[in-house]
């Protein structure tokens, strides 16, 4: 005669089932789920979230993408409502944009700041060896006329100028407030206009402003015969480009992809990117993909 399973045992038996078909479950849905990438409004950050992007689906992780969002306070409070899950930052200007009064100047530094300071529900991955930080250019002509080759050079005529930025710019702590600080740098206006794109090479060619705020790395600056002024201070800290990522998106195949990408990234290649698509006018996705496909992991899949 078979032994009749006790009331326990089965009791336990189902416990055990359940908990089991639970965590297939969660294992199930976190394989499926959708990852969004997330990117601000300038063309760098548009080709970094289409690799970050091309990177994911070449491991058969599901991805859309959220591109053009604005500013980090537009997509600070995106990743904190789960509507990206993952942007590619600069360490410096996210240090300084949740601790406007950091001085640090290294790396390793900056990002054991971050690991303090974010909020509990976002994580850094590994930086790359590419890195753009804000700087200011200015025309060949306004140049040897002011006899500017440095920011310091700035300083002393700057109540002259008129500068054109984001509209970040006038408020955000490596913006002109920095400027102030460290060179003192006042200009005698600002047109609000964009990151170094079209509008600013307009308004710089053209005379109606005489400094432009632009990325160091920006594809324009390869072909217009602008001078960037020398940060001769160091008022700009390291920014490595980092994927930002939500925690509860954070798999090791996601995490393992994004290392990729942060692995091979680096500064003269992100110069070649740019130009790619703010000088030839090539489509950022398709760009990103064949980055990728060359540079990164194959698919596991």
């Amino acid at each position: 005669m078979k032994k009749k399973r006790s009331s326990s045992s089965r009791s336990g038996y189902s416990v055990s089932l359940l908990l089991g078909l639970g965590m297939l479950t969660a294992s199930t849905l976190a394989s499926a789920q959708t990852i969004t990438v997330g990117g601000a409004n300038f063309s760098e950050q548009t080709i970094l979230a289409n690799i970050y992007a091309a990177a994911l689906k070449n491991q058969g992780i599901e991805v859309k993408t959220r591109l053009n969002l604005g500013n980090r306070q537009i997509i600070s409070t995106a990743l904190q409502n789960g509507d990206v899950d993952v942007v590619p930052e600069y360490i410096g200007s996210l240090l300084s944009f949740y601790d406007d009064k950091s001085t640090l100047t290294t790396q390793s530094d900056i990002i054991s700041s971050l690991e303090k300071k974010l909020p509990a529900g976002l994580h850094l991955l590994q930086p790359s060896a590419a890195g753009s930080i804000t700087a200011w250019a200015v025309t060949q002509k306004t140049a040897d006329k002011y006899k500017l080759l440095t920011l310091s050079d700035l300083a002393s005529v700057s109540g002259e100028l008129t500068l054109g930025g984001p509209p970040e710019v006038t408020t955000a702590a490596l913006g002109l407030p920095g400027l102030k600080a460290v060179y003192g740098i006042n200009f005698k206006r600002v047109k609000t206009l964009d990151m170094g794109g079209p509008l600013s090479r307009l308004a710089l060619n053209s005379g109606a402003i005489d400094v432009a705020t632009v990325v160091s790395t920006q594809g324009i600056l390869a072909k217009e015969p602008w001078v960037v002024l020398e940060d001769d201070r160091h008022q700009q800290p390291p920014q490595n480009i980092t994927p930002l990522v939500r925690k509860p998106v954070l798999t090791p195949e996601v995490e393992k992809a994004l290392n990729a990408v942060s692995e091979k990234l680096t500064g003269d290649e992100l110069v070649q990117l740019n130009r790619l698509v703010d000088i030839d006018h090539k489509d950022p996705a398709k760009v990103a993909e064949q980055w990728v496909a060359k540079n990164t992991l194959k698919s596991t899949h």
